[in-house]
């Protein structure tokens, strides 16, 4: 019988779901849990612990999975130290290494590919592909709607029983800093923080729609503990890369336009940016000329912006669905000729490229089809759940790799 073993999922129930559905179909599950939020939010027909330090892992994981006949592995997110180390021991052996993902496509999918996402990502993005594609005419579903609070609930579950559980995994290092309580408040925070920012800044928009209407650029600000900022990007952080636009913007942007710095909504009850963005205001001179903001409607901003400068946000895949030029700072997938601006950030500011859009909507054809799931990993799950079921049942039923089964021989030999 196929073998799959799960590492780390979203927060929540989405691996725990997604695990029993393939039990149910004959596919024998393992889940490995390094904390107690993995497992209070685990199931599996089998589950192990690991319990030892971060050097032990790589040896532990090959040894599990030679001797359990592991034919597929299943993470979310493919940049957290211990999934790295796994993904390099699965292609030592030829095991499929699933990746699932926030949606590149916002905000009613997922993304799922084999091997490695964002700038990781085995699928071919080059032009010759993209243009050669058939669409097999796949059709989006229903809308998700909010999931905001489904997230909350499910994020603050998960640190609470890392934290009861710790004497239990003595050595687990979690890649976010920040422990129960710091998690709890901030998610309060945020609640708290989204409420206000309705009411501060409702005349923010009509502002740039109107006065502001195809003078102001767009910064879309990443998480600060984004991954795609750390592994992907040069900048050192988010504070760096907020002093490195307005730095360029300051010295080489039409007098007449203004910076719009947008707030990450997931990152609000979390840090706050205003000072820096003050103090860099005075020090580049841009006196009236930067608005930073929080939760504005992100499609209407789009539809009035003149420019878009992202780190490798997907928000620059929305930009280029509405026509909106966009410069990539860091490294992204999507940073193709036709689509995004492929000059200096200089000069971005004075002639923003335009859009292929022909290209890119069969770029974007190519990308849901290729990579995206219908759904959410926080909200009507089980629909997620049957869409995703299919594909990771192909590659599971394929059978191990001459690899594997080499490697097999060796390690009982």
């Amino acid at each position: 019988m196929p073998v799959a073993v799960f590492l780390q999922g979203p927060h929540g129930l989405f691996f725990a779901e997604l695990a029993k559905k393939l039990s149910k179909q004959g596919v024998i599950t393992h889940k490995i849990n390094f904390n107690g939020g993995d497992r209070f939010f685990g199931w599996a027909d089998f589950q192990a612990d690991f319990s030892g330090c971060e050097h032990d892992w790589p040896s532990f994981f090959r040894r599990y999975l030679l001797e359990h006949d592991a034919e597929a592995v299943f993470v979310y997110g493919d940049c957290r130290p211990l999934h790295t180390r796994a993904r390099a021991v699965c292609e030592s052996l030829g095991i499929p290494f699933g990746v699932f993902e926030e949606g590149y496509l916002r905000p009613d999918f997922v993304t799922f590919e084999w091997g490695g996402v964002n700038a990781f990502s085995h699928t071919d993005w080059s032009h010759e592909a993209i243009g050669r594609y058939q669409s097999r005419g796949r059709q989006p579903g229903a809308p998700v709607g909010r999931t905001f609070f489904q997230r909350a609930r499910f994020a603050m579950g998960y640190y609470l029983a890392m934290r009861f559980a710790r004497s239990r995994y003595p050595h687990y290092q979690h890649h976010r800093s920040r422990d129960w309580k710091a998690e709890g408040a901030c998610w309060i925070r945020s609640f708290f923080r989204k409420g206000l920012y309705r009411v501060t800044q409702r005349s923010l928009t009509p502002k740039l729609t109107t006065n502001f209407s195809r003078k102001f650029f767009l910064f879309p600000l990443q998480t600060r503990d984004d991954f795609q900022l750390r592994e992907h990007s040069d900048l050192l952080s988010m504070e760096n890369a907020i002093d490195a636009v307005l730095k360029s913007f300051a010295r080489y942007a039409p007098a007449n336009t203004v910076l719009v710095i947008k707030h990450h909504p997931m990152d609000r009850g979390f840090c706050h940016y205003q000072k820096l963005v003050d103090a860099l205001e005075v020090r580049y001179g841009l006196s009236g000329r930067v608005i930073y903001c929080h939760d504005l409607h992100l499609p209407t901003l789009l539809d009035h912006a003149r420019g878009v400068v992202t780190i490798n946000s997907t928000v620059g895949i929305s930009a280029l669905l509405h026509r909106v030029s966009t410069k990539v700072l860091g490294r992204a997938f999507y940073d193709l000729r036709g689509l995004t601006h492929q000059g200096s950030l200089s000069s971005f500011w004075k002639a923003p490229a335009v859009v292929d859009h022909k290209l890119f909507l069969r770029f974007r054809t190519y990308l849901y089809e290729q990579t995206q799931l219908d759904g959410s990993f926080f909200k009507g799950i089980n629909k997620t759940v049957e869409g995703v079921n299919e594909r990771l049942l192909q590659t599971v039923n394929s059978g191990p790799s001459d690899t594997l089964v080499e490697a097999r021989n060796m390690h009982t030999g």
